[in-house]
């Protein structure tokens, strides 16, 4: 797992501090990244997700790295086939600006949580400055996307589902804009139009985003916050 590992992981982990008794979800699980961190060290790991083509990369990723106890299922998110406390910790990474409906994502995540358990969140969130443009650059790169929160609206979506923020964690990403582009598999034509609204963003906007322009590259940064949620 090392060659997977960054610093959202990190803060991840640090937030739900897995235990070898929990049973986990990885919610909208992707390819599993943030099951797999955390599978090491607990009892077992259900990834889940509406997309079966993410979860067959899964299936092979978790092969290859020799994670027995990572098992993955297709779902409708918001009717989970789990009964009622089945999970002791919920993770959902880098998911959370694609649900349609977050609130009724956690509270389904509620229903689904042990008495006792735990649900963290990892996302990208935005600011007064960023919010307009970075949410147009996402929604470009990835047309799945919905939103990036600030970090006021996480908190009232999380008191709307039912649930507390027992523990705040963020972290600055900085990241190529190539990279960036290649990791959301945008095609070409739009990946040039990308290109030029960062060259275009308002002068204020580049420097909360920390824009860097050197030769060919671009660079730019933003914030991941991560939420550590409890039963009241």
């Amino acid at each position: 797992m090392q060659q997977m590992r960054d610093a959202s992981l990190d803060l991840l982990i640090d937030l739900a501090r897995p235990a070898p008794d929990d049973a986990v979800l990885d919610y909208a699980a992707g390819a599993g990244i943030a099951g797999f961190a955390v599978a090491p060290d607990v009892a077992s790991v259900e990834a889940a997700d509406e997309l079966p083509d993410v979860l067959d990369e899964g299936r092979r990723l978790a092969e290859e790295l020799g994670l027995i106890n990572v098992a993955f299922t297709l779902v409708d998110l918001y009717a989970l086939p789990y009964k009622d406390g089945s999970f002791g910790l919920i993770v959902c990474r880098n998911a959370f600006h694609r649900l349609p409906e977050p609130a009724a994502a956690l509270a389904e995540l509620l229903r689904v949580l042990a008495a006792a358990g735990r649900i963290v969140l990892l996302d990208p969130v935005v600011d007064a400055a960023t919010d307009k443009a970075f949410n147009e650059l996402a929604r470009l790169r990835e047309p799945a996307h919905r939103r990036h929160y600030r970090v006021e609206e996480l908190d009232a979506i999380v008191e709307r589902a039912g649930l507390v923020v027992s523990r705040h964690g963020r972290l600055r990403r900085t990241t190529d804009l190539d990279y960036w582009l290649q990791a959301g598999a945008v095609p070409a034509p739009k990946a040039d139009l990308i290109r030029d609204r960062f060259g275009a963003l308002p002068v204020d906007v580049q420097a909360t985003m920390d824009v860097v322009f050197a030769d060919r590259t671009v660079s730019f940064s933003y914030d991941v916050a991560g939420l550590r949620l409890e039963r009241p």
